[in-house]
């Protein structure tokens, strides 16, 4: 289910919007249509953050009205059912919605709804009908006051620089592992200071909060800088955004006339003197604001850094690590990923040059004598850089000097060696993954994985505090998914396959234990699935667990999450183990819905935000594929593998491990027919 949320839930009253997911796209237009009419709008793709529960109840209370969006869906959904039945005890004003044409309410939704007048939302038209009573029955229920009016970004029509928070341009936004942007400001009171974990308002995932506070998520930089000018743009073409100077102390009475796209002031007539003047700062690119003609020009200045070649012109020391550190995230260092990207124009040479420029900033820390601690640091950034690179190799050489490092030099800091264990079981894992989907598993890198995996447990038993309890958790997960590779292989007289289960099964359920005191659901619903595969294929207590962790997902994250994807396709598998093929068949469906609709918003949204040439995007390209190819829907599988074939070659070259992996599936049979009767169809036209 999906409950809509757009604004934070706070004492101001506002119109809750109360929707089953296969509904969301008619919504959002709804919320954009009554926030544009001035009301204030709450939906749970925003907001959802934290105790799901809590945030359905505040979004509930604080409503002044509720737009009750009805379907077999939502009368299906047990989290509508809760929500819906508590509007109901509350006693508030519910206008009912039908979204699904030719519907009648039945059971509990039937008696809720009562004789309830319907107003008519099954396809756009009929609501851009029924939208003007919809507004006579709200009044001024949920209105904003004047100053609060919301207005929509002015970007030919595009959200890319709107907070899906709070629906304007974003202010300081803040990325969170799962990649998705928000307002500084709009996240602070989803987790105020202190918070452990921060729910996505958007996808869901839980993230552990940095130092307990929002505001240590890492800025996206590009993402700032893409708003600003396009405000200056809107200023230049008589738009309502205003500035006032940056530069000096007159501040808003003076008239802004340039921008410097260096120090990134905004500049009066009198700072655009000293700007000229000034040794250092007339080197600067400047954009002057010719706002009477509605134009602007640039300076003939020295090009910026990103059309240089940056292993030439940025000076190693200082430069170069200032923008490291600017765009490095533990998670997705995205950013600093795609100014590699653009400075060779998205060409697969990219990577090496990264890589070697990189090596050779730790070789020049080295020669200039900096400190060991500052040197360990840097390698274990750059490593995880080369991680999130797919430079899998690259990344185990310096962690392993890194480890090496911390123990001849730094006296093997526990709790940093537990970081650098972590970090390489990790890359192991991702490497694993990618071997396997190419169908070839090496088992000295699963021995390799595993060893790292639990030297990491032993030294993570040993701290203390919840932070480092979560930590424990995440490592006994991840050493559990080690030894279920393991089982694959079969063992050896080093470790058998029954001695790994057993192993594998006391590290999940210490795991799950972990995760549930400290309230990670999400984590939990994922430890107990990955419990299941430990258990007798098609057994009893399997499916037991597994529609339990269902559950948990459906609170959590919602009933479409790339999580309830894969247990939709675990409940699949193991009803088609016990040859009950009709059961079978029902998940099957549901789960091709579920990963149709989380891969396709996903690189429609990776896409918007990233360019079509992305690590992302590659990954869920070979997503769609395979969801089609499960389908046995060739032709449709074969296109989304071609386009896969053509960002992974140019991601990371034709002999990179990805690309063969693509490579080897064009050359099924199948998909070499359907290649020649495209090639035939298009010569013929």
């Amino acid at each position: 289910m999906a409950t809509s949320q757009n604004d934070k839930v706070s004492p101001t009253k506002h119109v809750m919007i109360s929707y089953q997911w296969d509904s969301q796209k008619r919504m959002i237009k709804l919320r954009d249509k009554l926030k544009e009419a001035g009301y204030n709008i709450w939906m749970d793709i925003n907001h959802m953050a934290g105790d799901t529960l809590a945030c359905m109840a505040d979004a509930v209370e604080n409503a002044d009205a509720i737009l009750m969006c009805v379907s077999k869906r939502y009368q299906d959904s047990k989290s509508c059912k809760k929500e819906a039945e508590y509007a109901f005890q509350k006693d508030k004003v519910i206008i009912p919605l039908k979204v699904e044409e030719n519907f009648q309410p039945t059971g509990w939704l039937g008696l809720l709804m009562g004789t309830a007048l319907y107003y008519q939302a099954h396809s756009d038209e009929m609501l851009d009908k029924t939208f003007s009573d919809v507004l006579k029955e709200l009044g001024d229920k949920g209105k904003m006051a004047k100053q609060e009016k919301w207005l929509p970004v002015q970007r030919g029509g595009s959200k890319a620089l709107q907070c899906p928070i709070c629906l304007l341009p974003f202010k300081n936004p803040k990325m969170l592992p799962c990649m998705h942007r928000f307002c500084e400001e709009c996240l602070v009171p989803l987790a105020p200071t202190g918070t452990k974990y921060i729910s996505c308002p958007l996808c869901r995932k839980e993230s552990s909060v940095p130092k307990g506070d929002v505001r240590q998520f890492p800025t996206d930089f590009h993402l700032k800088e893409l708003v600003e000018e396009e405000a200056s743009k809107q200023q230049l073409s008589g738009g309502e955004v205003e500035f006032s100077c940056t530069c000096c102390e007159m501040g808003k009475q003076s008239r802004v006339v340039a921008k410097c796209q260096d120090c990134k002031h905004y500049i009066c007539d009198s700072g655009l003197s000293a700007h000229k003047s000034d040794e250092k700062l007339c080197q600067h690119k400047l954009l002057l604001f010719d706002v009477a003609k509605g134009e602007n020009t640039e300076t003939k200045q020295k090009p910026t850094a990103k059309a240089e070649k940056p292993e030439i012109k940025l000076n190693m020391e200082t430069e170069w690590w200032g923008l490291f550190d600017a765009m490095y995230d533990d998670d997705h260092s995205i950013n600093l990923l795609r100014f590699w990207i653009q400075c060779y124009n998205g060409e697969s040479q990219w990577q090496d040059m990264m890589v070697n420029h990189y090596l050779s900033c730790l070789d020049e820390l080295k020669t200039q004598g900096n400190d060991q601690e500052t040197l360990a640091k840097r390698q274990q950034q750059i490593a995880t850089v080369f991680k999130q690179a797919g430079q899998y190799d690259k990344a185990i050489e310096l962690i392993e000097k890194a480890l090496d490092l911390e123990v001849k030099e730094l006296g093997g800091r526990p709790e940093r060696l537990g970081d650098l264990y972590f970090l390489i079981s990790d890359v192991y894992s991702e490497r694993l993954n990618s071997i396997a989907l190419a169908r070839n598993v090496d088992p000295d890198m699963v021995q390799q994985y595993i060893k790292h995996a639990r030297n990491c447990l032993n030294l993570r038993r040993k701290a203390k505090g919840d932070d480092q309890k979560f930590k424990l958790a995440s490592i006994l997960r991840s050493l559990s998914h080690a030894l279920r590779n393991w089982i694959d292989y079969g063992g050896d007289k080093t470790l058998s396959a029954q001695d790994a289960k057993t192993e594998s099964m006391k590290h999940i359920e210490e795991a799950i234990k972990l995760f549930t005191k400290l309230k990670a659901k999400g984590n939990v619903a994922k430890c107990i699935m990955t419990k299941s595969s430990l258990l007798e294929a098609g057994s009893e207590e399997k499916e037991k667990l597994l529609r339990k962790a269902l559950e948990m997902c459906d609170e959590v994250y919602g009933e479409v999450s790339r999580l309830s994807g894969m247990l939709l396709w675990c409940m699949y598998v193991l009803f088609h183990t016990r040859k009950d093929f009709y059961e079978a068949y029902k998940w099957l469906e549901k789960c091709s819905q579920v990963r149709t609709k989380v891969h396709t918003f996903t690189y429609c949204f990776c896409n918007e935000v990233y360019g079509e040439v992305s690590r992302l995007s590659g990954m869920l390209l070979w997503c769609m594929y395979v969801l089609f190819h499960t389908r046995k829907d060739f032709y449709e599988a074969y296109k989304w593998l071609e386009k896969c074939s053509q960002v992974r070659t140019k991601l990371y070259g034709e002999h990179h491990l990805h690309s063969q992996m693509v490579y080897t599936e064009l050359n099924r049979s199948i998909y070499r027919e359907i290649a020649r009767k495209t090639k035939e169809a298009e010569q013929k036209s």
